[in-house]
C-alpha cells in the first residue's frame, strides 16, 4: 500500500503539472520552428515578430515517505533481486526530480527577474536556441525533460516495487498459512487501469534496458517440459 501511495503521488503530479507542462512546451516550440520556416521565406518590407507565451508555472516538489519506505524494505523484509535494485532506483528517482523541480523554479526565477526580454532573447533561452553571440544556453528545456523523464521513473520502479512485493507476500502467505492454523488475508492487487487509460504510465518499452537484467530463469518443470517438446519436434 505504501508503494501504491508514492506511485499514485507521482501518477497525479504526472497528470496535474508534468505532461501539461512538457505538451505546452513542446507545442510552443513547433510553432517556433514554423515561425522560424515562415520567416525564413517571408519577402515583405516589415520582418516578421514572433510572440508566445512562456509558461513559468512553478512546480511543488512531492513529499515521499522514503524513509518509511527504506526502513519497511530494508530492515523488516528480506527482498532480493529485482524488487530490491527497484527500492533503490526509486529512491534515486524520487531524490533526482525533487533536485530537478527545485532547479527548474530557481531557473524561472532568474529568467523573471531579468525581465522584460526581447521575443528573440526569451525564445533563446526558453528552447535552448543560439544567441547572437552564438551561445547555447540549454538549461531551461534540459529541466523540463529531466522532470518529465524523473518523473516516469517514480512512477516504473514504484509500480514495479509494489508489483514484486504482491509477488513476494503471497509466496510467503502460501509457504506459512498451515503453520498458523487461521486463514492468513490474502493480498489485494494495485488497480492501475484507470492511469493506464489516461496514458500516465510509461511503456514498459523505456526500461527495456533495466528489465532485460532481471529476466526469471525457467523452473526445473518449465526445462523439462520445454526439452520433451524440442525432442518430439525433432523426431517428428
Amino acid at each position: 500500500m505504501l508503494c501504491f501511495s508514492i506511485c499514485n503521488r507521482f501518477i497525479s503530479l504526472k497528470r496535474q503539472h508534468v505532461r501539461p507542462m512538457r505538451d505546452q512546451f513542446e507545442r510552443a516550440r513547433r510553432e517556433h520552428d514554423e515561425f522560424q520556416a515562415a520567416a525564413r521565406a517571408h519577402a515583405g518590407p516589415q520582418p516578421l515578430v514572433y510572440q508566445f507565451l512562456a509558461d513559468f508555472r512553478t512546480i511543488t516538489p512531492v513529499k515521499a515517505p522514503t524513509e518509511v519506505l527504506e526502513r519497511l524494505l530494508f530492515e523488516r523484509i528480506s527482498i532480493r533481486g529485482r524488487a530490491l535494485a527497484a527500492a533503490v532506483d526509486l529512491v534515486g528517482a524520487i531524490d533526482g526530480l525533487d533536485k530537478s523541480i527545485i532547479y527548474r523554479n530557481d531557473l524561472i526565477a532568474e529568467i523573471q527577474k531579468e525581465a522584460p526580454h526581447a521575443p528573440a532573447a526569451l525564445a533563446a533561452k526558453y528552447f535552448g536556441l543560439p544567441t547572437e553571440e552564438a551561445v547555447i544556453d540549454n538549461k531551461y528545456p534540459a529541466s523540463v525533460e529531466a522532470i518529465h523523464t524523473q518523473t516516469d521513473d517514480c512512477i516504473f520502479f514504484s509500480r514495479v516495487l509494489a508489483d514484486d512485493l504482491l509477488e513476494y507476500g503471497t509466496k510467503l502467505r502460501r509457504r506459512h498459512v498451515w503453520r498458523f492454523r487461521i486463514s492468513l488475508p490474502k493480498l489485494g492487487k494495485a488497480d492501475w487501469s484507470m492511469a493506464e487509460d489516461e496514458g500516465l504510465l510509461p511503456q514498459m518499452e523505456q526500461y527495456e534496458t533495466w528489465l532485460r537484467g532481471f529476466q526469471k530463469r525457467p523452473t526445473l518443470f518449465r526445462r523439462l517440459t520445454d526439452w520433451v517438446s524440442s525432442f518430439w519436434h525433432r523426431r517428428a
